[in-house]
């Protein structure tokens, strides 16, 4: 990290961006994690792609009115491995955006009469906040706050100097 700057790393282990990720449950190169964490000394690891598309978020949108085709996504045994091997960043935005666009479409199927857009995008963000939930709770962050001291205004004013 001091040489370079760099204090991620975005690593490649077979996940993909996207809703349509793959036709079956991956095969992450989980073996690789550590050989990378020890190069990367500081840096942190990422897992891009990581959403794990669940499938009842996917029913919810096309019960809705979506058309979205099958696909799978990464499963969670292999993010939890991947965590305990040392990631300490997952991507999961597809996952809130499925949740999002399934909270939305259900409540205006629900609430025909609702053009009041605080209301059904009140309906999305809720959608966005379980799912989130459940991530940190799957990821092992949850309930975790007190477990560290924020970064004073100094101290992130020289981060990006």
């Amino acid at each position: 990290m001091a040489r370079t700057g760099v204090d991620a790393l975005a690593i490649a282990i077979g996940t993909s961006h996207g809703a349509y990720k793959f036709k079956e449950a991956p095969t992450l190169a989980l073996d690789l994690v550590p050989k990378i964490s020890e190069k990367a000394g500081d840096a942190s690891l990422v897992m891009h792609g990581s959403s794990s598309v669940p499938q009842d978020l996917v029913e919810i949108i096309n019960k809705y009115g979506g058309a979205m085709k099958k696909s799978m996504g990464v499963p969670m045994d292999q993010i939890q491995e991947a965590i305990k091997l040392g990631v300490q960043k997952i991507n999961v935005d597809t996952d809130g955006r499925l949740a999002f666009t399934g909270n939305i479409r259900k409540y205006l199927f629900e609430h025909p009469e609702v053009f009041d857009q605080r209301k059904y995008l009140g309906a999305g963000r809720q959608g966005i906040y379980d799912v989130m939930k459940q991530k940190m709770i799957d990821f092992g962050t949850a309930g975790h706050a007190d477990d560290y001291k924020p970064a004073t205004l100094e101290q992130a004013k020289a981060w990006y100097k």
